[in-house]
């Protein structure tokens, strides 16, 4: 199985004419679409036509209207009408590191997700490093191993790619310090400004490292520094903590879409809990995100259970990370069904 997906991969970069791409709007996402628009320069092929999306967005994204659709670090085989409406006028690739969704690998449709490749946990195996190694296969991407690594620290898998980061920081005549700056220049321009997002992609299409350290959007990367520190301290005094289940959870009212940054950085001093981080922008939804690095309990089921029964419901992502959404007046409706699920587990 493994030697025909990467032959049929082969196939459809080098096929590729007019292509549409999709990607998640966030560091790996974006990593992983530049590292695959060089390897279609490299093929002497023209660019495709780049969309950022956020993972809520994915059902009411743009028509596409190419005869090649890619979506990179989106879980789309979790819409597979979308899909299916998509391969009746186009071939699709997704590379995609969330769980299998659904099996919708077809005449006209290639998925490849780490675990039909490789044994390494898929929620530890972003998508950059993913779209690095299947296009290495075909042109050199060598020099642009940094962008990938870039990808790596952004979904918090520095410590199962610490030789690959390393070596990539150094020929890149950088340190992983610096790539870690980098990526927080990305989750800063997704925070605080989403509508320059495109900035970044042409940014990383050609610029190195040092060079973007530089670039004036770091303005904004000190910005959400600031945001964080003061939500922080919010969330210190005014999260409730479930302590038999392990549970910190957050309602919060920011003026930016700050819970994914906010949520990162808290995992990183409780890695131990489950933090769910409820944002309330005043819309027709509530948002929310999930975390816990010890795996001890998946945060894609958890939010997955919780929407069940919930009209509108959303959820999905990885084991230490996920993320949904619900209508406002099913907030209630889904802290109920989460401290259910939770007690549930944590009384077997």
């Amino acid at each position: 199985m493994e030697k025909k997906l990467l032959q049929r991969f082969k196939e459809f970069l080098k096929g590729i004419e007019d292509c549409e791409l999709f990607y998640h709007r966030d560091a790996d996402g974006l990593c992983s679409a530049v590292l695959f628009a060089k390897a279609l320069e490299k093929l002497g092929k023209q660019p495709c036509k780049m969309h950022a999306l956020e993972s809520y967005e994915m059902g009411t994204m743009p028509t596409a209207k190419a005869s090649n659709i890619v979506f990179l670090d989106l879980s789309i085989d979790s819409k597979e009408s979308i899909v299916r409406e998509l391969e009746k006028r186009a071939s699709v690739l997704i590379i995609d590191h969330h769980k299998v969704y659904a099996d919708i690998n077809s005449e006209k449709v290639l998925m490849i997700k780490p675990q039909m490749l490789s044994t390494i946990e898929p929620s530890s195996y972003p998508a950059s490093k993913l779209t690095y190694d299947l296009c290495s296969g075909i042109v050199d991407l060598s020099m642009d191993s940094w962008i990938a690594s870039v990808g790596i620290i952004g979904d918090m898998s520095y410590e199962t790619w610490k030789r690959f980061v390393d070596e990539s920081a150094k020929k890149a005549g950088v340190t992983k310090r610096e790539l870690e700056s980098i990526a927080e220049l990305v989750n800063a321009v997704q925070t605080l400004a989403p509508e320059r997002f495109a900035e970044l992609f042409e940014l990383f299409m050609l610029a190195m490292p040092e060079q973007i350290l530089n670039h004036k959007l770091n303005e904004l990367r000190y910005k959400l520094k600031e945001e964080l520190t003061y939500w922080k301290e919010e969330f210190k005094k005014k999260s409730e903590h479930y302590a038999e289940l392990e549970l910190y959870f957050f309602y919060m009212k920011p003026q930016a879409r700050i819970k994914s940054a906010l949520i990162d950085e808290l995992t990183k001093e409780l890695p131990n809990q489950t933090i769910i981080i409820v944002e309330d922008l005043g819309e027709a939804t509530v948002k929310f995100s999930a975390r816990r690095q010890d795996f001890k309990i998946k945060m894609n089921e958890l939010l997955e259970k919780a929407v069940q029964g919930i009209p509108r419901g959303e959820a999905g992502g990885h084991v230490p990370a996920a993320a949904g959404s619900v209508p406002r007046a099913y907030l209630k409706k889904f802290k109920e069904n989460l401290l259910a699920v939770l007690r549930k587990k944590y009384g077997e």
